[in-house]
């Protein structure tokens, strides 16, 4: 059993919105609908799990009517790693072979970019969707160059990122990340590359929202 694990626990304290980026229209749909649609059209996702922010629920019960892969809604921690692991421990009397993360304020999410993540996972055991760095990068000190970094081989990790259930729930107990990922990394596991989509990008500041409500008139989401 394949698993989705939306993550919409986030406040957005950066988006400058009375309400999470996540819960926000664009196009006269909820961002969350938009990946949840991908989740729902996967014939490799069996059902998803929704995490939310504290006092969300009755909203997003609204949001995710109509998506009948979502089976439950659930409360989230004050962190990503919190809320990663409420959910895994939610998932044990579950027993699935494959989770699937994926941030619901990444809205341009392709089937196919789902599914080739899951794919991946299921062989190696653990993969991530991210994109290659194209900017030079530098590092800053006191609002100066300090020095550059070689670019060859840096990526920007995105989600979806998909897991065998055991060893994410192993690696969440010992390790924090700002994702899942450097978890699962720092516990000794190998994690599959698969070539991401710059279409899947996090709403993170208004800007992103703004280009969210343009996108948004022309996305299929095949």
């Amino acid at each position: 059993m394949t698993i989705g694990i939306i993550m919409a626990a986030g406040r957005s304290t950066r988006i400058n919105s009375q309400i999470p980026k996540q819960f926000c229209k664009i196009c006269d749909r909820p961002v969350i609908q938009y990946s949840l649609s991908a989740f729902e059209k996967s014939a490799l996702i069996d059902s998803c799990l929704v995490m939310i922010p504290q006092g969300y629920a009755e909203r997003i019960s609204q949001m995710v009517e109509g998506f009948r892969k979502v089976r439950w809604i659930l409360t989230g921690g004050e962190t990503r790693h919190q809320t990663s692991v409420i959910a895994l421990d939610f998932l044990r009397s579950v027993s699935p072979s494959i989770v699937v993360f994926h941030d619901a304020a990444r809205p341009f999410l392709s089937v196919s970019l789902l599914e080739k993540v899951i794919e991946e996972a299921k062989v190696f055991g653990a993969a991530t969707a991210a994109v290659p760095i194209t900017d030079t990068v530098a590092y800053f000190k006191d609002d100066f160059v300090n020095s550059y970094i070689p670019r060859d081989g840096l990526y920007r990790i995105q989600t979806p990122q998909a897991f065998r259930y055991d060893i994410v729930v192993n690696a969440l107990k010992d390790f924090e990340g700002e994702d899942s990922t450097k978890p699962v990394f720092l516990s000794g596991e190998k994690i599959r590359l698969v070539e991401g989509d710059s279409y899947c990008f996090k709403i993170t500041k208004p800007k992103d929202l703004e280009l969210a409500r343009v996108l948004c008139r022309f996305w299929k989401g095949d």
